[in-house]
């Protein structure tokens, strides 16, 4: 029976397996467990849309080497794998590890539980429920409003609080306010789904205070945090669903491309690639 057992491949078992755990990072994330540097970025977004156009001709003109890893995951092969950096002893990992509260939650338990990392960013977009916080600002929020319990069945929610490290926070706050894009740190919210959205609920949502909305960020830092990472969310905001199509299309135009080249150099900054 104890051969069967150790036989049996049973991916949840990671967390006590270390064979299973060697292998589902390798093929989840592309990279060997004690490859992974310190400080790593995670983004729910393809890296074509989160970093400038030609953003590896420009790493790679930097002096910063780049090495693509290739991911196993059917989904995440599309997606061109993810990216190891290096530069003058410094190194960085950037993985995309997918959209959405679930497939989001399944890999950031897999990265928090690798002993050696300490710090992660996360990159992302979020909508706007304020009319101060436009398309093309950053908000770096501090305290999360969970409208998920997807991340309640990993950790436990009375350990785990939706927040951000303070430390980390203000560090990356001081590189926001070094680049041309406006930052704010307001209390934003987590929603399961896009399609959740109803006017009374992002009205609901405005009476609390809430400034922001994604649909990752509350997993994130419950998980992160319960398993004793340091943890920050960047987030470029993308859209106002509250304002009329028309006017959100004219910021876009004018704001986006500043947002996207501030998001870069927050992630070089924490990397300490530059």
């Amino acid at each position: 029976m104890d051969f069967l057992r150790s036989s049996l491949m049973i991916f949840g078992d990671f967390i006590r397996n270390k064979e299973i755990r060697k292998r589902v990072i390798k093929e989840e994330l592309g990279v060997e467990e004690d490859e992974i540097p310190e400080r790593v970025v995670v983004t729910p977004m393809p890296f074509n849309t989160q970093f400038p156009k030609n953003f590896e001709d420009i790493l790679i003109n930097m002096g910063i080497k780049v090495n693509r890893l290739k991911v196993e995951d059917q989904i995440l092969q599309q997606f061109q794998g993810n990216l190891f950096l290096e530069k003058d002893g410094s190194r960085g990992f950037i993985a995309f590890i997918g959209r959405g509260l679930i497939d989001f939650t399944e890999r950031i338990r897999i990265l928090a539980m690798i002993s050696q990392i300490k710090d992660i960013l996360f990159i992302g977009t979020a909508g706007s429920l304020s009319n101060e916080i436009l398309i093309g600002d950053l908000n770096i929020p501090k305290y999360v409003v969970p409208f998920e319990n997807v991340s309640d069945f990993y950790v436990d929610p009375t350990i785990a609080i939706p927040q951000a490290d303070e430390t980390l926070l203000n560090e990356i706050y001081e590189y926001a306010k070094e680049t041309e894009a406006k930052a704010y740190s307001a209390l934003h919210a987590t929603i399961l789904f896009p399609y959740s959205e109803t006017t009374e609920f992002l009205n609901y949502l405005v009476n609390i205070g809430v400034s922001t909305i994604d649909m990752e960020v509350s997993a994130f830092y419950k998980v992160a945090k319960f398993y004793g990472k340091r943890a920050v969310a960047v987030l470029r905001i993308s859209d106002m669903p509250l304002i009329e199509l028309h006017k959100q299309k004219e910021l876009i135009k004018v704001r986006r491309e500043i947002a996207i080249n501030a998001i870069f150099k927050i992630v070089l900054r924490f990397l300490k690639l530059i």
